[in-house]
């Protein structure tokens, strides 16, 4: 949490929502970011396989990774403000990661 505060502090991202259900049996876990401001550039670089993964991504494969464990992880980019696609301006970050387990 102490980076997390850091990048809320420099302006990057705003609130910051970590969820693990109960009945998942800690197997599941969901970062949400809101107000993330890098998103635009992300979401361009993704697209054009110039980029595998974003900051806040690169933070939780280096934390799991460090602590051995193991995942799956997907990333989505919400739109709160609409479901409507011709209107979408993302920018909130959803990272799912699934699958977790020691290694």
């Amino acid at each position: 949490t102490v980076t997390l505060d850091a990048f809320k502090s420099g302006g990057i991202l705003g609130f910051v929502e970590i969820s693990i259900p109960y009945d998942d049996y800690g197997s599941v876990v969901t970062v949400a970011v809101d107000d993330y401001v890098p998103i635009t550039a992300e979401i361009l670089l993704s697209e054009q396989k110039l980029l595998s993964q974003g900051p806040i991504q690169a933070l939780l494969v280096y934390l799991l990774e460090n602590a051995s464990i193991a995942f799956a992880a997907d990333t989505f980019y919400l739109d709160p403000s609409t479901t409507s696609q011709t209107a979408y301006n993302p920018t909130q970050l959803l990272l799912s990661l699934s699958n977790l387990r020691k290694m």
